[in-house]
Parts: structure tokens; C-alpha cells; sequence
């Protein structure tokens, strides 16, 4: 059987590219995220949770798409609304049916938007899981969680959209990103990893194998917070990303009935005999 290791080698940390993108998959503002500016320096790393390893000793998750998707969006809670949350990786992973290896970024994000989030206590990676057939239970998710998920919905709407595409230019795309981080967090594809000197970077033929979660440029370097130790990664100025998508969350109004003041037994007796009580 191969090791883990090997498995990576052979089909990557989880990202599987999309063959084609269609407009129906949130290109570009066709799903019209709001256009407001929420970190103006574009640095998410003030509001970033706790890095979680998407890994054990004993197997690989193959979740990267998932990890670097529900980051995001704890990123964006704390940011903008104070609250600070941790979610569980296994409720979209379970709720998708994901096996090595791995899903498209895509339907994650889909699955999120209509099936909503639960916490990590709720359905934790704990030293309990020991096996990735471990990881993928309970199948299907007991209606508890289903229910969780729906109460996520309640307060929150989650929107997404591709924001960066393969054939655009490389100094295209770093603006793009740029811009793109101070109106919402950013997932982002890479080649995982190579590194020299403390910097990752791409050579010519690699192709894109994990999705990871763009934090900030900082001196014009990519920032990615990821899940693979070392968390914090420092990238090649010039790094080729393939995709992007940007995340988006708004709290739901939630209303709240007007209550009509208590009638006293008077004020009864008045309405429903008032014609009675009108002088002849």
C-alpha cells in the first residue's frame, strides 16, 4: 500500500480542478456579492482562527478545499461581526461524500451556501478519528447536524464567486488578488509545495494540486494561511495561481413579531359588542 507521502505525490492535497467554469458558477460578480470594501489593507491576519493541520500521522483528509473554504469564512465573521467561531471540516466533507482525491472548490462552496455550517464540538477531529473511514462518519449526517447547519443559515448568507481565472496574466492576477482581499477573504490554488530559501514558489510545468487560503500580501509577497505545517507561508512575488474565489458572508435580518398589547376583559366586552353599545 502507499504511504501517505506517496499518495500526495500521486494526486495532490485534495484540490481537484474544475474541467471548465460556467457562468452559473458565480464568475465575476454574476452572483452580485455586494461591491463594499471590508479590510481596506487587504490584511486578514489581524482576524485569522487557529491554523488546523487537515492531516494525522496515520492518513490525509484529502480536504484542502474544505479547510481553506470554512477558514474564510471564521476570517470574515471575526472581522465582521466580532464573533469567533471554529467549524467543522468533516460536516461538508461527509455531506458531499468526499474521497480521496478530493473536490472541486466549487461544490464546496455550494454545499456551504445551501447547506450551512456546524460547529467544530458538534463533529470534532479529534484523537478518536483515527482512519479516514473514521473521518467520513457518521453517513449520511444524523438529522442533528442537518438541523445545525439549517440554523447557520438562518443568521447568515454565504456567497461566493471565481474571481480569478487561469488564462489571465500573472501581473494581472496579483492585482486582481490585491484588490479582491479588501472586499472579502480569498481560497487560492497552488502547487504544493515547493520551497527554497523560506519562499514558496512554482516551476514552469506545475500544475495546481491544493487550495489554500490567501491572508495578505505583505512587501508585495502572497501571504497563504494553510494546512499543512508551516502554516504561514511566505510565496514567490511573481507566484502563476490558477484560480481564486473570494467568500462573502451578511447576517440576516431576523424580524421579530410586533406583540400587540394584552385586552383586558373590558376592552373585549367593548370590541365584540361595540355595535350594542352604540347610542340608537
Amino acid at each position: 500500500m502507499e504511504s501517505r507521502k506517496e499518495m500526495n505525490t500521486l494526486i495532490g492535497h485534495g484540490f481537484v480542478a474544475p474541467d471548465f467554469i460556467l457562468e452559473k458558477e458565480h464568475v465575476f460578480g454574476s452572483q452580485k456579492i455586494p461591491d463594499v470594501v471590508i479590510q481596506d489593507d487587504g490584511n486578514w491576519l489581524p482576524f485569522a482562527p487557529e491554523a488546523e493541520w487537515q492531516a494525522r500521522r496515520e492518513f490525509d483528509t484529502f480536504a484542502c478545499t474544505i479547510y481553506n473554504t470554512t477558514k474564510p469564512i471564521q476570517t470574515l465573521e471575526r472581522k465582521k461581526y466580532g464573533t469567533v467561531s471554529n467549524y467543522a471540516e468533516r460536516h461538508p466533507y461527509i455531506g458531499l461524500g468526499i474521497t480521496p482525491p478530493g473536490a472541486n472548490p466549487h461544490d464546496v462552496s455550494e454545499w456551504i451556501r445551501g447547506s450551512g455550517m456546524c460547529l467544530e464540538t458538534s463533529l470534532p477531529f479529534d484523537g478518536s478519528v483515527t482512519s479516514l473511514q473514521l473521518y467520513r462518519m457518521p453517513s449520511p449526517l444524523p438529522d442533528s447536524l442537518v438541523e445545525e447547519g439549517k440554523k447557520w443559515l438562518e443568521q447568515y448568507a454565504y456567497l461566493h464567486e471565481w474571481c480569478m481565472l487561469p488564462t489571465h496574466d500573472i501581473k494581472e492576477k496579483h492585482e486582481r488578488l490585491k484588490e479582491e482581499l479588501r472586499r472579502g477573504t480569498v481560497s487560492v490554488s497552488v502547487c504544493g509545495w515547493r520551497e527554497k530559501n523560506g519562499i514558496y514558489y512554482k516551476e514552469d510545468g506545475d500544475r495546481d494540486n491544493h487550495w489554500t487560503f490567501l491572508i495578505a500580501y505583505i512587501d508585495d509577497f502572497p501571504i497563504v494561511l494553510d494546512s499543512y505545517p508551516p502554516f504561514i507561508k511566505k510565496l514567490d512575488k511573481s507566484y502563476n495561481f490558477e484560480l481564486a474565489k473570494r467568500h462573502y458572508i451578511e447576517k440576516k435580518v431576523q424580524y421579530k413579531p410586533i406583540a400587540k398589547p394584552k385586552m383586558t376583559w373590558f376592552d373585549r366586552f367593548k370590541y365584540y359588542f361595540k355595535d350594542a353599545l352604540q347610542p340608537v
